[in-house]
């Protein structure tokens, strides 16, 4: 029994110190708080703040370096409370006003302070280091960036007036080649206009992080939003007017990479195929090729270039005696061709004779008569070199 009333005793006791040493605390930092002591400290990486950088621009002029500026501290001195609630209101000031040219600076600051409770008791800090670059301007164009998609649609976005100005440092300028709206596609509804904010971009397409002296007379640009259904078309090939002249190209033996793209159609557009205009014939039958765009349909820009191997061959003339026959002669009518036609025929070279070309006439709907036809020709990748008739006789 006197064992159990010690061990009580000594629980009670040792509740009774933890107490005490808890209220102490709370009365020393009563004490501490009411009374407001003086306190000193050092405020350390204080903000530099330059006075005078419009002057400079009106000189064509512009401060940079300003993230090569070693860290400042100040020591000061004045009642807690003021020191807790200004202290980030203390900075270095930095008068620019007078520099007048290009160069390396070495300039001294003053230190600002926001009341007069506080004072400064050690600066620690020397001359400020700066350099003073020539202004210049720059026009870059706006491109838009897409995120997200449209479950079978495909948005497209255009910038009206993609060129802005800019005007900053010589390096800072240097350093840009452009600019990137983004726009979130996927919560576009129906086709409009919306401002969106861009982001400068260096040679490397990538985003430029570290802007001192850069400013543009707009952050924004009109971005157009064009809604069309999604459709996949097989991709085809065909000859440039040019190439045309002079090469035959086999499309059943050439093959496009991808063989179908997805492209915007609006209601107007009925096309089953997108033409990859073949504009160069390449050394060793493989080639990049833009699509073709058409009347009612948006083609994006990931999607405008095909690869392809093609089997294209020179193109070759040949003289051959042809044997014209009449087609489509109405029943109990004939049709008499008395003269051989002699025509200048294009066609792959070694394959250009009288058993690969066949000429014909057509003279469907036609009765007793002497008629001046056109001359057709049919065989594999052949044509006349120039419009051909003969005179044609149906009795």
């Amino acid at each position: 029994m006197t064992e159990k009333k010690a061990n009580v005793t000594n629980t009670q006791k040792l509740k009774t110190v933890i107490l005490s040493v808890f209220l102490a605390v709370i009365v020393w930092f009563m004490v501490i708080y009411v009374n407001d002591p003086d306190i000193t400290t050092t405020v350390s990486d204080l903000n530099v703040r330059f006075v005078g950088e419009m002057s400079l621009r009106d000189k064509k002029l512009a401060v940079t370096g300003k993230d090569k500026i070693h860290e400042l501290s100040v020591v000061v001195t004045g009642k807690r409370s003021d020191l807790m609630n200004f202290m980030d209101d203390i900075y270095v000031q930095v008068d620019v006003s007078d520099i007048d040219s290009t160069g390396e600076y070495n300039l001294s600051g003053v230190i600002s302070i926001p009341t007069t409770r506080i004072s400064v008791e050690k600066e620690k800090y020397g001359d400020i280091p700066i350099t003073v670059e020539p202004l210049e301007m720059k026009d870059i164009e706006v491109t838009v960036k897409q995120t997200g998609m449209l479950k079978d649609k495909i948005v497209k976005s255009s910038v009206n007036n993609p060129t802005v100005t800019i005007t900053g440092a010589k390096s800072e300028i240097d350093e840009v080649a452009g600019a990137i709206a983004t726009v979130d596609v996927s919560s576009i509804q129906e086709d409009g206009v919306e401002n969106v904010n861009y982001l400068l971009t260096d040679t490397n397409g990538e985003l430029i992080n570290k802007n001192e002296t850069i400013e543009s007379a707009r952050s924004y640009v009109e971005v157009v939003n064009t809604i069309y259904d999604a459709k996949l078309l097989p991709v085809v090939p065909r000859l440039s007017a040019e190439l045309d002249k002079e090469y035959i190209l086999k499309a059943d033996k050439s093959f496009a990479t991808p063989a179908s793209v997805t492209v915007g159609v609006d209601e107007t557009n009925t096309d089953d195929k997108v033409i990859a205009l073949i504009d160069k014939v390449p050394s060793d039958g493989f080639g990049e090729y833009e699509l073709e765009l058409s009347s009612g349909m948006y083609i994006p820009e990931d999607n405008k270039k095909v690869k392809y191997k093609l089997d294209i061959v020179k193109k070759a003339v040949a003289q051959l005696e042809l044997t014209v026959q009449a087609q489509n002669v109405q029943s109990g009518l004939t049709a008499k061709i008395n003269n051989k036609l002699i025509a200048q025929v294009w066609g792959e070279e070694g394959k250009i004779t009288t058993d690969n070309v066949k000429a014909y006439v057509d003279v469907s709907g036609l009765g007793a008569g002497t008629y001046n036809l056109p001359v057709k020709i049919e065989g594999e990748n052949v044509s006349f070199a120039e419009n051909y008739t003969i005179e044609v006789t149906v009795e």
